[in-house]
């Protein structure tokens, strides 16, 4: 009888450990790709460039963030959540999150 409680306190405290322990990680917003480093000369470029579903690219304005460097072999595929910079005039984003895909 003290066996098959000891046992079922076991299976309950090992199923309390795995149940407690897992978490779902929140879903990205967008897959994107970045394409690299804009070498424009203009008042509104420069930065990493990364493209949304094969429209037309947006430039990052946290980009030194990232730790991207402009050795890196392009393009690179990730995950990303993202908002507009409201205090950008130049229409740039900012990445809150991402991983490579």
């Amino acid at each position: 009888m003290k066996i098959k409680l000891l046992l079922m306190l076991v299976v309950v405290a090992v199923f309390m450990l795995v149940a407690t322990s897992c978490k779902k990680e929140t879903p990205y917003m967008s897959d994107a790709t970045i394409t690299g480093y804009d070498q424009r000369l203009c008042v509104c470029c420069g930065g990493l460039m990364v493209k949304f579903n094969e429209s037309e690219f947006r430039l990052i304005a946290n980009s030194e963030e990232l730790g991207i460097s402009q050795n890196e072999n392009f393009p690179i595929n990730v995950k990303v959540d993202w908002k507009e910079d409201s205090g950008n005039p130049c229409n740039k984003i900012i990445i809150t999150r991402f991983a490579r895909r």
